[in-house]
């Protein structure tokens, strides 16, 4: 009878013991949810942002373009106001009009190439931080992957450690029967 007694309290703790196990794994398991839902929402956030960075770059850019375009064709609209009004004088001062004309074109193709290689600056800075920010995603990643597998492996020998202890516990009980 005591040994009934005795049985009954090691199957309660022994079903008690594999309760609280289960408790933790599935406490564990939340953890690692909501680790991975916050990991996934702040990279959302993040490439959100950059998507508006980019979308603002580009309209700014595109601004930009269309300024020169318009300071660019008025100019030329001016410049051939000029020419219509010294048309006459053209003949005698000609070879100075057509060097100025040459300067100021070369300074509006070293104007466009100039905002050419910001616009391209820009776009490669851009590019380079979407590539940080999607190494650092997939390192982030692989050391939740990796974090886990160390929690899971943790458990898993916990739980053979326990079922070592328990059997331990259950083989001298079970020597006593075979007697």
């Amino acid at each position: 009878m005591a040994r009934d007694i005795l049985d009954e309290r090691k199957t309660k703790e022994l079903q008690l013991l594999q309760n609280n196990v289960t408790l933790e794994m599935n406490v564990e398991k939340q953890g690692r949810k909501e680790s991975e839902a916050k990991l996934t929402k702040n990279v959302d956030d993040k490439l959100f942002a950059l998507k508006l960075d980019i979308a603002k770059e580009k309209k700014g850019r595109e601004e930009n373009e269309e300024r020169y375009t318009r300071e660019l064709s008025d100019q030329i609209a001016k410049m051939q106001e000029d020419l219509d009004a010294e048309q006459k004088i053209r003949e005698e001062n000609g070879e100075k009009l057509v060097k100025k004309i040459t300067e100021q074109i070369g300074k509006f193709h070293e104007m466009l190439g100039q905002e050419k290689k910001v616009r391209e600056d820009a776009q490669n800075t851009m590019y380079r931080m979407i590539e940080d920010l999607h190494t650092k995603a997939v390192q982030e990643i692989g050391m939740e992957k990796k974090n886990r597998e160390e929690s899971e492996e943790s458990l898993i020998k916990l739980l053979e450690d326990t079922c070592i202890r328990v059997e331990e516990g259950i083989k001298p009980e079970m020597a006593g029967y075979e007697q």
